[in-house]
């Protein structure tokens, strides 16, 4: 007499009472255990329990080692164990399978008893995927019903993880069969593997990117290069990453965005190739990363055929928009794209689709994508083929014409949404260049030399703005825009004589021209190397005219820069008020803009006024507030650093004053930049000898520093024992800001950020933000 009623074969409790015969949950149990009975061997239910304790599966044997993903391995084992469908989604190569498996093989007997995978990619017509699901799980199909429904039967009872691999030429029909089992087995888990989610209401989703390559210091650690190491390992044992090849294969990671299949097909050549050489020859990776086993599925046996696999399961417009996009390197938006595709359909549902097709990659920032390099040089690829690669091109190079108009049309006043489009699209702008010619390549040299200067790197932008200028030009706009910028930034790193030159070239030809934004601009890079040749009524004079001419044209930006140069000039004449007036104008008039830095620049002039006048608390304001607005353009915080150290200078703070300007000086050295000789000069008058460590500082801790907020002086500490970083971070969470506003602030990660909050808050025995801000409004900080 039976005490239990269980299957005989797999020992799945039966429900309802015990029938007369029934022995069996389902007829692929009957099959087993007749299979088992013809070959003599014992039943599940004659093993003794206690060998009776590992999960049965068909998964297959893995013949080499699995590398890092520790993160994503714990977290998709508690999403399996949490819930009832977990899609694994991500492009070609990102190792979702292999991810899959490595859960399934770890899957705990208290979970399931049965892991089943299913594999998908030779199933080419939906019609069949019932056929390929009950050969998998061992069933036949009978004549009395339809062969989904013994699926079903099947596995009512069954406590079962089933990993279904590659579906995602078969959304629908996997869908609907994940959706039926789901709804009628509920001891049933599926893992699914998709370059696209199956998008069922139960589904929770696991992207799968490449592996870690984030850490060049320390690449040996890195997911991607352990993996590259062990892959070489295995075709040549005795293979050791020198320090020599370390880079190389840091930077062949990163080059492969840490694809799995494509850094694996890379070390199948360290047998006949250095490192080196390979690197070397990415740009021709899918001549050169092939060569996967015989036996591997077509997907896996070249990184073409893995991404040919995605492409072909585009509907046409799909397609057209991938390779369109492949013109761009680097993050490109929504508004650039629309110009290279020309097409009617909705863009933004394309893309839409192309991400969730795991083809296109979301960007740094909301509104903006990136393609991985390897879907990159395949879609152009395929663009070549199409022929699409000239028309392409031309639309790419007719925007971003576009858009760098006003570096000729309005030199002074280009608006801060084209900076910062222009800085947004460099990588692809760089490339650009190298498509022009004549007018168009010193447009776009232009604003791309602006826009590095801006990001700190004047001697680069010189250097890319005579390289255009040598291939000769014609007497126009765009030529007398670029040289004019040359002039500006060859002045600026203190070769006077060849930047007047320069500025004088530019200028004869915006006189010819008669183009009044031209000349004003003009004009003031002349004024500018005029100052700081010594000719300081020269100087003064120009940039008097250039305000007569700008303010007729209507824009506030460019009158708001003359204004502050003229501003500047008056003071170096003496005229202290009248200085102080037009350089609060035009602060006034920048205010009305959306320009940071021109802002920046606005305040610390008007903050060198107003120390020369003894006003130094509206001074040290000025200062401050150019510190705390995050101006993306360096050349103003060691500036606005030097004017507090002549605030502290005037109030009798000399070793502060020193230290703050030996700080600035360390950062000047650092971007190059030299300075107004003028403004160097008075700086220069209270730096003393003593012994300073501000070479030591980062430009974040400079700038708490600068505004009190950092390191203190000695004998000064910060309030409650913290040091001086800890209460810059208290004041900027009373500020309202956000952790990644914080870290961008101070040039850290999110995940720093926390870090330094939980122990801030530590320290000071708080458990909250909340807590924090009224900690910190209790403070008098003065």
């Amino acid at each position: 007499m039976r005490l239990t009623h269980r299957c005989a074969e797999c020992l799945t409790q039966l429900s309802g009472e015990p029938e007369s015969g029934r022995t069996y949950c389902s007829n692929a149990c009957r099959q087993r255990a007749y299979r088992r009975r013809m070959a003599g061997m014992p039943s599940k239910a004659a093993v003794p329990a206690q060998a009776n304790t590992k999960v049965l599966s068909n998964l297959p044997a893995q013949r080499d080692s699995f590398v890092g993903r520790e993160r994503e391995l714990g977290k998709l084992a508690a999403l399996v164990r949490h819930h009832r469908l977990v899609t694994l989604s991500g492009g070609a190569g990102a190792g979702k399978t292999r991810l899959a498996l490595a859960v399934a093989s770890r899957v705990q007997r208290d979970l399931v008893d049965r892991v089943l995978l299913v594999e998908l990619e030779s199933t080419a017509d939906a019609r069949f995927l019932p056929q390929t699901f009950a050969a998998a799980l061992g069933v036949t199909e009978r004549t009395d019903e339809p062969l989904a429904e013994t699926i079903v039967a099947t596995l009512r009872h069954m406590r079962a993880l089933i990993v279904l691999d590659n579906c995602e030429h078969l959304l629908d029909a996997c869908a609907e069969l994940v959706e039926d089992l789901l709804r009628r087995c509920p001891d049933v888990v599926v893992l699914a593997t998709s370059r696209e989610a199956l998008r069922l209401r139960e589904e929770v989703t696991l992207r799968v990117d490449g592996l870690d390559v984030r850490d060049p210091a320390s690449s040996r650690r890195t997911d991607a290069v352990r993996l590259f190491i062990d892959r070489a390992r295995e075709r040549v044992p005795e293979f050791r990453l020198t320090a020599a090849d370390a880079a190389a294969v840091a930077v062949l990671c990163a080059r492969l965005d840490g694809s799995p299949l494509a850094i694996e097909l890379a070390a199948r050549w360290i047998p006949v190739l250095p490192v080196t050489e390979i690197c070397a020859r990415l740009d021709e990776r899918f001549d050169l990363l092939t060569m996967g086993g015989r036996t591997k599925p077509a997907r896996q046996r070249s990184l073409r055929e893995a991404i040919d696999w995605s492409y072909w399961l585009l509907v046409p417009e799909e397609r057209r928009v991938l390779r369109a996009l492949s013109v761009f390197v680097g993050e490109f938006d929504l508004e650039v794209a629309r110009a290279v595709y020309g097409g009617s359909g909705d863009l933004g549902k394309i893309l839409e689709n192309l991400h969730a097709k795991s083809l296109v990659s979301v960007g740094s920032a909301p509104g903006r994508f990136r393609l991985l390099e390897s879907i990159r040089l395949y879609a152009a690829s395929r663009l070549e083929a199409a022929s699409e690669l000239p028309s392409a091109k031309e639309a790419l190079i007719r925007s971003f014409v576009d858009l760098a108009s006003p570096f000729v049309l309005a030199p002074l006043a280009v608006p801060n949404e084209v900076h910062q489009k222009v800085l947004a699209h460099r990588d692809a702008l760089r490339i650009v260049i190298t498509w022009t010619s004549g007018d168009r390549r010193l447009l776009l040299s232009t604003a791309f030399a602006v826009c590095t200067a801006r990001m700190g790197f004047l001697a680069d932008a010189r250097k890319l703005l005579s390289e255009v200028l040598d291939d000769g030009g014609r007497r126009t706009p765009a030529h007398c825009a670029a040289l004019d910028r040359l002039a500006w930034y060859t002045g600026f790193l203190l070769e006077h004589a060849a930047a007047m030159r320069l500025a004088l070239d530019a200028l004869e030809i915006a006189s010819m021209l008669a183009d009044t934004p031209l000349i004003t601009t003009c004009l003031t890079t002349l004024a500018c190397i005029e100052q700081m040749s010594g000719k300081l009524d020269l100087a003064a004079a120009r940039r008097d005219v250039c305000l007569q001419l700008v303010r007729p044209l209507n824009q506030p930006a460019a009158t708001a820069h003359c204004l502050v140069h003229l501003a500047w000039s008056v003071h170096l004449l003496g005229d202290d008020n009248r200085a102080a007036a037009l350089a609060a104008e035009g602060v006034a008039l920048c205010r009305t803009g959306d320009s940071p830095s021109r802002l920046g620049e606005a305040l610390n002039v008007l903050g060198g006024i107003l120390v020369e006048l003894r006003r130094f608390d509206e001074a040290e304001a000025a200062f401050r507030e150019v510190l705390r607005a995050g101006s993306a353009y360096p050349h103003n915080v060691p500036s606005a650093i030097e004017g507090l150290a002549l605030v502290a200078a005037g109030r009798g703070k000399r070793a502060r004053a020193s230290r703050l300007a030996s700080i600035a000086g360390a950062i000047r050295e650092e971007i190059g930049l030299f300075g107004d000789p003028y403004w160097k000069r008075r700086v220069a008058m209270i730096v003393s000898d003593a012994e300073s460590d501000a070479a030591s500082l980062t430009r974040a801790q400079a700038i708490a520093f600068a505004l009190e907020d950092g390191r203190p002086d000695p004998g000064e500490a910060p309030p409650q024992g913290l040091d001086g970083l800890e209460y810059h971070l208290a004041t900027l969470v009373a500020a309202g800001l956000t952790n990644p506003q914080i870290a961008d602030r101070l040039g850290v990660s999110s995940r720093a950020v926390s870090t330094r909050l939980h122990a801030l808050r530590h320290k000071l025995g708080v458990s909250s933000r909340q807590e924090i801000v009224r900690w910190v409004n209790g403070i008098d900080f003065d």
